[in-house]
């Protein structure tokens, strides 16, 4: 399961339409202003090109992790 969040409505419809053409298998849900996508039905090799294809398609970058605090 791969879940994408926004808080752009937009970007949220463009997301939905690509992947319906792509006939992708999702679910959406809107809480508080923020939309979110969860993808499933695919597996780790097809997750991951389809968010390789997405983030260029979509001109997207990755959130990178910020590292974690150190223990006291």
């Amino acid at each position: 399961m791969t879940t994408f969040s926004t808080s752009s409505q937009n970007l949220f419809s463009k997301i939905q339409k690509y992947l319906n053409s792509k006939k992708v298998c999702f679910t959406t849900s809107q809480d508080n202003e923020v939309y979110v996508l969860t993808i499933f039905d695919l597996s780790e090799n097809e997750a991951t090109s389809l968010i390789r294809k997405m983030t260029k398609h979509f001109h997207l970058t990755s959130r990178k992790r910020e590292p974690m605090a150190l223990a006291a």
